[in-house]
C-alpha cells in the first residue's frame, strides 16, 4: 500500500506542474478563471455530497475496533476506485475513512488527490493543510501542497513547503526539482539549474533523470541559444533511465525544432524498438509517416496506437484510409464495419464502404451502402450520384431514376442530382423534358457553370445550335478558364463553319488548360482543318488519335485531312477505324459511304491550294 500510496502523491505533483512551468486554471460556473488565493476564496468548491465529514461522535461511540475495521474497509475501497479512475467514488470512500478515522494525515492527503483529480483544487488545498496540521513531518504532504502553491502561482507558498522537506532531509531529490521548477517558472535560472543538478548528485538517486528533464525542459524555454544545452540535458537524463518516454519525445522535438526531423525519426525509431510498444511515441511515428506518406511506416505504428486506444474510431479510420491507399480493399472493409458497430450512422464510413465496393465491381453492396447515407450528410450529393451510375451501369435505368427523383424530393438544393437526372433524359432523347428541367435548376443556381454546361449540350442535341452557343458564352464570362466550354463553343463554330480565328483561340487556350486531352486536341486539329491549314490539322489529329484510338469522331476527323492530304490509304484506314468504333448505325454507314466513295490518288485533281 505504501508504494500505491507514493506513486498516487507523486502522479499529483506532476498534474499539478505538466509542463514544468504551465499556468493553474480551476473550473467555474461561468468557465475557467485563476485562482489568486483559495485561502481566501472559494471558487468551484466540491458538492455537498463530496465533502468529508466534521464529526464522528456517532461512529466513536461504537468502540475502537469498529472504527479501525470500518476506516480500513473505506479505505481499501477508495484505493480500489481510484485506481480504477472513478474518483466520485474514491472521494466518497475517503469520506468515511475519515469519518472512522479523523485523525489520519494519509487519509487526508488521498481525498486532497482525488479533488484534484476532479479539478476541485480549493477543496484538495483544504484537505491537505488538514493533512499537514495532523502530520507536520510528512514530506508528501508539503511535496503536495507545494505543487498546489506553484500551479496557483503562489510560489512563495510553494517554496517554503519544499524547503521544510530539505531542512530535516537537504537530500530529498524530488524536493530539489521542484524548487527548480518553481525558480524556473521565475525565471531565476541560475538558481533553477543549481537545484536541478544538485537534484541529479544526489547519492543513490533514482530521480537523476527527472532533473535533467525538467533542465532540458527549461533550457528549451530560455530559446535557441539554449538549445544545445538542452539537448545535453535530454541526453543525460536518457542516460540515467533510457526507457523514459517523456525524454526521448523532448529530445525528438528539439531535433525538430533544429530542422533535423530524419534524426528525430531515427531517436523515436530507435526507442521504439527498444522499449516499445509506447503510446506517445507510437503517435508522433504515425503522424511523422502519414505527413511523409509513407503508409506502410504509418500503418505500423497506427497498429500499435489502436492497441493502447482500441475504441477510438480516428485511429481505425486512419488505419483503413491507409488500407484504401494500398488497396488492401477486404482489410479496409474489415476495418471499417468495426467503425460502423459503433458509429452506425456515420456517412463518412458509409461513403468509404461504398466507394470500396465500387472500386470491387460489387455494384450492389456500393449502392447498398450510399443508399444508407442520411440527405443531411455532406456526402449525401457524391453518394446518390455514384449510387445512380452504377444502377444505371446494372442496366436498371428505373431503379437510377427513382433514386435520383426521391433524393430531388429530399434535398432540391443539390446541382448534381437535376445534371444526373437530365444526363438520364438525354440518353433517352426526351431533350425537351431534359432541358426544361435543366432551365428550372439555372434559374435557382444561376451560377453554376455545370448545369449550364448540360443545358448547353442539350440544347445542341435537340438542334438547338443557337441556344447552345448563348449558354456556352455565358459560361465562359462566369469562368474564363472552362475548358469544357472553350472546347464545346469551339467545336461548334468549327461544325458550323463560322467564327473561326476565334474558335481557334478558344480551343488552343482549352489546350493550354488541359493539354493532353484526346477531344481538345481534336478540337484544335478540327478547327484548323476547316481553315484550310491541314498539314497542321493532321499533327493535331494524329496527336488526339494517339491518345484516343477507339473514339470514332477522332478517327474519322484524321481520315478527313489525310484524305484531303492526298493520302487516300491512310484515310481509308481512319475511316474504317472510325466505322469500327461508332455505336449509331446511322453514324457507321456515312463513315463507309466515304470508304466507297474515296478516289485512288493516281486519278485525283491536285489538292487545292489551302492543303499545306
Amino acid at each position: 500500500m505504501a508504494k500505491l500510496y507514493k506513486r498516487i502523491i507523486t502522479v499529483a505533483v506532476f498534474v499539478l506542474i505538466p509542463a514544468l512551468f504551465g499556468c493553474a486554471t480551476v473550473k467555474t460556473d461561468n468557465g475557467l478563471a485563476y485562482v489568486p488565493n483559495p485561502i481566501l476564496s472559494n471558487l468551484n468548491p466540491a458538492p455537498k455530497s463530496m465533502s468529508p465529514p466534521s464529526d464522528a461522535a456517532a461512529a466513536r461511540a461504537n468502540g475502537p475496533l469498529h472504527m479501525r475495521t470500518e476506516a480500513d474497509y473505506h479505505y481499501e475501497l477508495g484505493e480500489s476506485y481510484s485506481l480504477n479512475g472513478d474518483s466520485k467514488k474514491a472521494v466518497e470512500e475517503f469520506k468515511l475513512t475519515a469519518l472512522y478515522d479523523p485523525k489520519s494525515a494519509t487519509v487526508r492527503l488521498r481525498l486532497a488527490g482525488e479533488y484534484l483529480r476532479e479539478s476541485l483544487l480549493t477543496d484538495a488545498l483544504d484537505q491537505a493543510q488538514k493533512a499537514e496540521k495532523l502530520d507536520p513531518s510528512n514530506d508528501d504532504t508539503h511535496i503536495f501542497l507545494g505543487g498546489l502553491y506553484q500551479a496557483l502561482k503562489m510560489y512563495n507558498q510553494s517554496e517554503n513547503e519544499y524547503q521544510a522537506v530539505l531542512t530535516h532531509n537537504p537530500k530529498n531529490a524530488e524536493a530539489l526539482i521542484y524548487l527548480g521548477a518553481v525558480k524556473a517558472e521565475e525565471a531565476d535560472y541560475a538558481n533553477a539549474e543549481k537545484y536541478f543538478i544538485k537534484a541529479a548528485k544526489v547519492p543513490g538517486t533514482d530521480k537523476a533523470y527527472l532533473a535533467y528533464f525538467y533542465l532540458g525542459k527549461m533550457r528549451v524555454s530560455q530559446g535557441e541559444d539554449e538549445y544545445k544545452k538542452a539537448e545535453h540535458a535530454f541526453t543525460e537524463s536518457l542516460q540515467d533511465k533510457p526507457d523514459y518516454e517523456d525524454s526521448a519525445l523532448a529530445l525528438a522535438d528539439l531535433y525538430t525544432a533544429e530542422g533535423d526531423e530524419d534524426k528525430s525519426t531515427k531517436l523515436l525509431e530507435s526507442f521504439e524498438e527498444q522499449f516499445g510498444p509506447n503510446q506517445d511515441v507510437a503517435y508522433q511515428l504515425s503522424q511523422t509517416y502519414l505527413e511523409k506518406e509513407n503508409y506502410d511506416k504509418a500503418l505500423k505504428y497506427l497498429s500499435a496506437l489502436e492497441q493502447f486506444e482500441p475504441t477510438d474510431l480516428n485511429i481505425k479510420l486512419k488505419i483503413a484510409l491507409i488500407l484504401i491507399e494500398q488497396k488492401n480493399y477486404d482489410e479496409a472493409i474489415d476495418k471499417l464495419n468495426e467503425i460502423l458497430a459503433s458509429a452506425p450512422n456515420s456517412s463518412k464510413i458509409r461513403f468509404y464502404l461504398g466507394a470500396i465496393y465500387e472500386e470491387q465491381n460489387n455494384g450492389q453492396l456500393a449502392v447498398d451502402n450510399y443508399e444508407k447515407i442520411a440527405p443531411s450528410s455532406s456526402h449525401y450529393g457524391d453518394a446518390i450520384v455514384h449510387a445512380a451510375y452504377l444502377l444505371r451501369k446494372m442496366h436498371d435505368d428505373k431503379g437510377a431514376t427513382a433514386l435520383i427523383e426521391k433524393a430531388l424530393a429530399a434535398r432540391s438544393d443539390v446541382p448534381q442530382f437535376y445534371a444526373f437526372d437530365a444526363s438520364i433524359l438525354d440518353d433517352e432523347h426526351q431533350y425537351k423534358k431534359g432541358i426544361a428541367l435543366l432551365s428550372g435548376a439555372v434559374k435557382k443556381f444561376p451560377d453554376d457553370t455545370q448545369l449550364r454546361f448540360y443545358l448547353g449540350s442539350l440544347y445542341d442535341h435537340a438542334g438547338r445550335t443557337a441556344d447552345c452557343i448563348a449558354q456556352m458564352k455565358k459560361i465562359i464570362s462566369l469562368d474564363a478558364d472552362h475548358v469544357q466550354a472553350l472546347n464545346y463553343l469551339a467545336y461548334t463554330y468549327a461544325e458550323e463553319g463560322k467564327n473561326l480565328s476565334q474558335a481557334e483561340q478558344m480551343a488552343r487556350k482549352a489546350m493550354e488548360l488541359q493539354p493532353d486531352d484526346p477531344y481538345i486536341l481534336d478540337t484544335v486539329g478540327w478547327v484548323m482543318f476547316k481553315e484550310g491549314h491541314v498539314g497542321d490539322a493532321i499533327q493535331y489529329l494524329q496527336a488526339a488519335y494517339k491518345l484516343k484510338n477507339d473514339e470514332s469522331v477522332i478517327a474519322e476527323h484524321l481520315g478527313d485531312a489525310y484524305y484531303v492530304f492526298e493520302l487516300t490509304d491512310k484515310a481509308k484506314e481512319m475511316y474504317e477505324k472510325a466505322a469500327e468504333n461508332e455505336n449509331d448505325p446511322t453514324k457507321a454507314n456515312k463513315i463507309r459511304a466515304k470508304i466507297l466513295s474515296l478516289v485512288p490518288t493516281h486519278t485525283r485533281q491536285p489538292a487545292s491550294a489551302s492543303a499545306e
